[in-house]
Formats: structure tokens, C-alpha cells, sequence
């Protein structure tokens, strides 16, 4: 097990470093060296891998930013329903220069920053220590703003420059890890409500939901044995049908963002999550809930892949519906099959689709077929680097992702982000639940 372990770790691994050889290409040539026009000073000493976390403070009864829009940036931040979180550890704030997130202020342990309820979230690649040019799939939250540093720190920090920070044209982006503590584990998901598509979704795709671009070729070449080959349910024993249709409601029931969607599903506390993470590797007991605080807040973080942790994600959202409708995931994702469902094999995008093609899942090219909710999808045709993620609706325009556990609508996100991680050339469903076509 542990030459295993070692095997298919290096293949993560591998992963990683073509994530970030290929996003630097595609961000620019050049850009990814120090010394190739990039401000040194800009550069960040701390290297954040997203692990990073924060602790909620008791909300004021007044926030400092009440009516008092960012002059610089024309956004207003809430007075009522901000959240207020106190940083666990050192952290950058960045700003978007030329679509790269660049360093502007490191913040010291206990820093105090405000984050808007209805903040958004990007996935630009960032500079690093060294002046590479990362990825990383959980992204960026913004637009955030510093309220405070330790009285130790003040003189590094006076108000002065807090101001000068926070004045920053077009708003300061933090790491998205620290989403969790703003979802909290009570309560629900809110519903989503559809955008007015933007250019770069114009571009991409048409109003309903198809793809204007298309991966039929690669996708053929990959899962040409079962592609859109939909599987009749009369066809299907009872029980097989029945298995089909239980788990495919709990992909439902996670991922739908139309409804109010129980956080249960996909948050619980980091102590339960850790056992949960460990008790899966040692002994392949599955839980029923909590993915996300699982696989992104710990199996990822343990094993050092934090910053990529999408497939893992959607892998412990398979494991967990199972386990909820009443099925052993070992049944259909083993080592016999060579596809078992655990983060030394599937972490990787190019793996994970590939488990789910061998656990007898189908494959469905979306140029020709629309998504249904609790479909897994994928950017491309699920190679690696890519990206996977959840549809949240009947279209596969809300989907749910590492990076946004409460639900994004592709209408609203940007060319560059679609275009790097949202362009959907194949999903997956269980055998049976068939989608219609366009």
C-alpha cells in the first residue's frame, strides 16, 4: 500500500508542477521570472498554499464601513451583514495588476479584515516569493478590507497605511480558505439567482447553457467505449436502478443551489473533518457529510496539494452519496478496477475521470448534452491540469467548486476564468440518469 502511496503521489505531484508550468505560459511569456519587469518590492515573502484560516470576531454594531464606499473602487461593503475574521496566521492581501494577483501588504497573525456577505470570488493566477506565477483553484475572495493589526504591529501598520491599502484601485483579494469560517457548518447554502451573462460568458456560451466551443474530439478519444452511450432504465435491473437513482439524489441534494441547500452536506467542524479525513485513509470508513471541510480544509492540506484540491473535492462528494443512499463506494471504485476513490490516486483531475468512467459512470459530451443538476463535470475533456466541479443547476450554469462551496454562476464569471477552468467538454452521471439533449 505505501509503494502505492508513493506511485501515484508522485503523479499529483506531477500535476501540480504542469498546473503552474502551464497557467504561467498562458499568463505570459516572460512574466513567471523575477527580473523580467517585475517590481521586486511586490513580491510576497510569505508563500500561502491555502491552508491558510481565520477565526470569526463578534461583528460591531456598527461596521467601520458603513455607508462609506471605497472611493478608490466604488464598492461598498455592507453594514449589516459583513463578517469580521481574525487571521490565524500571516497573509497577503494582493490586487489585480494586468490579470496577475500581486502582493501589496503582508498582514501579521490576529490582523483584523472585513469581508462583504456578498463577496465574490476569482481564480487568477498569483505571484509567488519567487516570482512564479501560481494556480490556484481555490481562488481569491474580494473585495476585503483591513481594519486592524496587533498594537505590536501598528507602527509597521499605522492608520495611514491601512488607508493607502485599502484605497487600492479595484479592491484587495485574500486566499479563499478562509471561506469556511464565513459559511459556518449551520443553516443553509442561499439559493442563487441567475446574472445577466457577461462578455466572456457570451463568448463562450450561448444564453441557454450550450458550449459554443466543443472537445468532441478528445473526448471521443478518451471514453469512446461508453460516451453518451445512455443506459435504458427498463433495461436496468431494479435494484441497479434503484442504486442509480438514490446516489444520483444525493449528488442533488449537495449540489442544487436553485433550493436552500443544508451546509451540513458539505461543512462541519475542522476536529470532525480531520477524523473523518483520516478515519477514510486507514480504514475506508466513509462519512455522510462535510466534503468540503474534508477534502479542501484537510486530506488536501495534509498531503500537499492544498492549492489544487478540486478533484479530491468532488471525489469525497461522490464517496459521501453513496455512504448516504445506502451503497459501498468500494463496489464500483476499487483496486481491481484500478480506480479506487482516494486522494493518492483520484487527487488528480486526469484520474478521477477516469475512476468514474471505470466505476461504470457515463461520460456525456456537452456540446450535445445538457448537464442536470448533481452532474460531475468537467473543464475540457478531464485531463489534467484541469479543473472538475458540480452542476448546481439544469444547465450547468450554477456550479459548486473547491473555491466556491456556496455556488457560482458561470453567467457572472470572467473570460479568463471560464476560458481557464470553466469551459465544460464532459460530465458524468451514473448509469441510467440519462440528460436530455439540447
Amino acid at each position: 500500500m505505501n509503494h502505492g502511496f508513493q506511485k501515484t503521489s508522485r503523479k499529483i505531484i506531477s500535476e501540480k508542477i504542469a498546473v503552474i508550468v502551464f497557467l504561467g505560459s498562458i499568463a505570459g511569456l516572460g512574466i513567471s521570472v523575477v527580473g523580467c519587469g517585475v517590481n521586486q518590492k511586490s513580491l510576497s515573502a510569505i508563500d500561502e498554499n491555502g491552508t491558510e484560516t481565520a477565526t470569526a470576531a463578534p461583528s460591531p454594531e456598527s461596521s467601520p464601513l458603513g455607508s462609506n464606499p471605497n472611493s478608490s473602487t466604488g464598492i461598498s461593503i455592507l453594514d449589516t451583514s459583513s463578517h469580521i475574521l481574525i487571521l490565524n496566521q500571516a497573509m497577503s492581501v494582493r490586487s489585480e495588476i494586468s490579470g496577475i494577483l500581486e502582493s501589496q501588504a503582508e498582514l501579521p497573525v490576529g490582523a483584523q479584515v472585513e469581508v462583504p456577505a456578498n463577496y465574490s470570488s476569482k481564480n487568477l493566477d498569483y505571484r509567488d516569493s519567487n516570482g512564479a506565477i501560481v494556480r490556484s483553484s481555490t481562488g481569491f475572495i474580494y473585495p476585503i478590507r483591513v481594519l486592524s493589526v496587533p498594537e505590536a504591529n501598528k507602527t509597521q501598520f499605522p492608520q495611514s497605511k491601512l488607508d493607502k491599502i485599502n484605497g487600492i484601485s479595484g479592491g484587495l483579494f485574500i486566499f479563499a480558505s478562509i471561506v469556511g469560517v464565513m459559511q459556518g457548518v449551520d443553516g443553509d447554502f442561499a439559493t442563487l439567482t441567475a446574472g445577466t451573462p457577461g462578455d466572456g460568458f457570451i463568448k463562450n456560451y450561448n444564453v441557454s447553457g450550450q458550449p459554443k466551443f466543443n472537445y468532441s474530439k478528445s473526448v471521443i478519444k478518451r471514453f469512446a467505449g461508453k460516451l453518451n452511450q445512455g443506459v435504458d432504465p427498463r433495461k436496468l435491473s431494479a435494484a441497479d436502478l434503484q442504486k442509480s437513482q438514490r446516489i444520483y439524489a444525493e449528488l442533488k441534494k449537495v449540489a442544487d443551489r436553485r433550493v436552500p441547500t443544508s451546509k451540513s452536506y458539505l461543512m462541519v467542524d475542522a476536529v470532525t473533518a480531520k477524523k473523518a479525513s483520516l478515519d477514510y485513509e486507514s480504514s475506508f470508513v466513509v462519512p455522510k457529510n462535510g466534503a468540503w471541510s474534508i477534502a479542501v480544509g484537510q486530506t488536501s492540506v495534509r498531503h500537499g496539494f492544498s492549492n489544487v484540491p478540486c478533484a479530491e473535492f468532488q471525489s469525497e462528494i461522490v464517496r459521501e452519496a453513496y455512504q448516504r443512499a445506502g451503497y459501498r463506494v468500494s463496489d464500483d471504485f476499487n483496486s481491481s478496477k484500478g480506480n479506487t476513490l482516494i486522494w493518492s490516486n483520484s487527487a488528480a483531475v486526469v484520474n478521477f475521470s477516469m475512476a468514474l468512467y471505470k466505476g461504470g459512470w457515463i461520460p456525456w459530451d456537452t456540446a450535445k448534452y445538457k448537464p442536470l443538476t448533481g452532474s460531475i463535470l468537467m473543464n475540457g475533456s478531464g485531463n489534467s491540469p484541469g479543473h472538475t466541479y458540480i452542476s448546481a443547476s439544469d444547465d450547468g450554469l450554477f456550479i459548486v467548486d473547491n473555491g466556491a462551496p456556496q455556488g457560482r454562476d458561470l453567467r457572472k464569471t470572467s473570460k479568463s476564468i471560464i476560458e481557464m477552468m470553466f469551459q465544460t467538454g464532459v460530465f458524468f452521471l451514473p448509469p441510467g440518469i440519462n440528460p436530455p439533449l439540447w
